[in-house]
């Protein structure tokens, strides 16, 4: 008999994860991979990665190897229901028998939905929203498995959507994000090459560069964490604190470009294993589907207000998180160590020329979007993850706070 009475998770999952290539020259490799999947016409989405040449390097790769291809350049961050309907619609009509995304987390969850509409008939994209109730891993059954090849070209050191088990997508009718989540919906293969990842703006690669950092540290604050977990995020937070500021400000920095790739595809090692997120990712998947707004920044922008909510419910946790980030904290009381991890976070996001709270400014958000954004929060898959329990008013206190 499970005993709940006693374990709020009593039982944890796995998931299955896709094989990950990582390396210079990874995505020259993008011609043999559709060889060995047998894909003979290539769906390629993408957001286009305009003024990088790579989409143009990676269709010449395909074409010059015999595979035909069909280029579909119009999705856009926080990918939104539509423009996976119209993504289907493209590769259905084109006769394809697989896709390659190229880009980030946009670029991947768009191939991902393509596949799911694809394998279930045509259906609207939204029906594969999973939710806490009713539970997800009983409503799956009813889908079929993503079973057309993809490959996934990654262009960004920060999502792990190209190795990740589900997907996040826009319903614009409901101005909410929503997990997308079937059967086998992983890529087959992720493409990770420094070489792509480098042609970053600074901005971007900050932005990224952080939300893969927030991977780690909400991963590792969960109520849904498990030991694999904490050890691959702890070795994540080291990696990312000792590379991120040089990576953002010179991505021709071979070590530090290599060292975020690593540490970006441990967050979706650590995510398989079973590891969740929290108030950080809840809210800032909320605040994108109302604003648009950049994922990895929103995440940044939220991350000290919203981890010293978590701060007492956790403070070994916190003091842990500065240990890996190169803080000495032998003698500190635990508060004192805690604490020291919101000073090295702080210091980062200075560095990285980013501001904490004002929603307003930085967002557009409105006092009026506050209490739709904290109701779609609750029902998020991360507000079950975070260490303190979802608690309404509380939320919407630090939202207000921050705008």
């Amino acid at each position: 008999m499970i005993n709940k009475e006693i374990f709020e998770f009593p039982i944890h999952y796995t998931s299955p994860l896709c094989k990950i290539a990582i390396g210079w020259g990874a995505h020259e490799t993008v011609a043999d991979e559709c060889k060995a999947l047998n894909i003979k016409k290539a769906f390629i989405a993408t957001t286009g990665l305009r003024g990088t040449g790579i989409i143009d390097e990676i269709n010449r790769i395909l074409t010059s190897n015999g595979i035909s291809t069909e280029i579909f350049d119009k999705v856009t961050s926080n990918p939104k229901d539509h423009e996976i309907m119209a993504a289907y619609e493209a590769y259905k009509e084109a006769q394809c028998d697989g896709v390659v995304s190229v880009g980030g987390g946009s670029s991947h969850d768009c191939g991902k939905g393509v596949r799911t509409v694809a394998c279930n008939g045509g259906k609207h994209i939204n029906n594969f929203a999973a939710f806490i109730d009713p539970p997800w891993m009983e409503t799956i059954k009813q889908f079929n498995p993503a079973s057309i090849p993809h490959i996934a070209v990654n262009t960004t050191a920060g999502t792990s959507a190209e190795s990740t088990f589900a997907a996040t997508v826009t319903n614009t009718k409901l101005r909410t994000k929503q997990v997308i989540v079937v059967p086998g919906l992983m890529p087959t293969i992720a493409l990770v090459d420094p070489l792509l990842i480098r042609h970053m703006p600074q901005n971007i690669a900050a932005w990224t560069g952080f939300d893969a950092l927030a991977h780690a540290f909400e991963t590792g604050l969960s109520r849904v964490q498990v030991p694999p977990t904490i050890a691959i995020m702890m070795q994540m937070i080291k990696m990312i604190s000792e590379n991120l500021r040089e990576f953002a400000y010179n991505r021709m920095n071979h070590i530090a470009c290599e060292n975020m790739c690593w540490a970006e595809a441990m967050a979706g090692m650590g995510l398989a294993l079973g590891g969740g997120a929290g108030i950080v990712h809840g809210l800032g998947h909320q605040i994108g589907a109302v604003t648009d707004a950049h994922h990895g920044r929103i995440n940044a922008v939220l991350t000290l207000p919203m981890e010293r909510y978590n701060e007492p419910v956790c403070l070994d946790r916190f003091a842990e998180m500065a240990n890996a980030m190169g803080v000495d904290t032998r003698g500190m009381t635990r508060m004192k160590a805690a604490d020291c991890w919101f000073e090295e976070i702080e210091s980062l996001l200075t560095d990285m020329n980013i501001k904490t709270g004002h929603l307003n400014e930085q967002f557009g958000l409105k006092k009026e979007d506050l209490n739709h954004i904290v109701t779609t929060y609750s029902k998020d898959f991360c507000a079950e993850g975070n260490p303190r329990p979802f608690d309404f008013d509380e939320t919407m206190k630090l939202l207000v706070d921050l705008l």
